[in-house]
């Protein structure tokens, strides 16, 4: 599953260059993440056939080789892999934010409609403020850049170091 503001248009490429042979589900609302409270992303829930959790709910890296290895593992033998079983990872109870949050979603989610009617500038500035309201959500704040910086990712790798130093310069900037 992606989480991701623009829809399915923009992770379609993603899913079809990994080779992904299963339904991909694009949540554009952050439905997932406010259930489980969860402000970042890329996150991985492992759930088998039988509903069990078999890896807490945490932050991942596909380009890690060991977290890698562990998954397809895990996908092709259902062995549940040692390092998820000892890791921690579980989200917090239900999302309930502070008024500030509260108004952070549904700028959010303001934005999220703007960009199914075609409203870039304007779904921009409903992130931006979305952002400046919750600037640990980095749901939000990834939304924004890769609508701003679309080129940083989705032309080819996910640039990493300009999210780095775009992170910087913001960080720079709040204080």
């Amino acid at each position: 599953m992606a989480s991701d503001a623009q829809g399915p248009e923009v992770v379609r490429p993603w899913v079809e260059q990994g080779g992904g042979t299963c339904p991909a589900l694009v949540d554009r609302q952050n439905v997932l993440g406010k259930l489980l409270n969860v402000k970042y992303v890329p996150y991985l829930i492992a759930v088998d056939e039988a509903g069990r959790l078999c890896r807490g709910i945490a932050p991942v890296n596909i380009d890690d080789a060991a977290f890698r290895a562990d998954l397809e593992s895990w996908a092709m033998t259902g062995a549940v892999p040692l390092a998820w079983q000892e890791a921690g990872g579980e989200a917090g109870p239900a999302w309930s934010a502070s008024p500030r949050g509260r108004e952070a979603d549904a700028r959010y989610q303001f934005a999220v409609a703007l960009l199914e009617q075609g409203a870039r500038e304007e779904a921009m500035a409903e992130l931006r403020r979305a952002f400046r309201l919750d600037p640990e959500n980095w749901i939000i704040r990834k939304q924004l850049w890769a609508v701003e910086h679309p080129e940083a990712f989705y032309s080819g790798p996910v640039d990493y170091a300009w999210q780095k130093r775009r992170r910087q310069a913001e960080d720079a900037e709040r204080e």
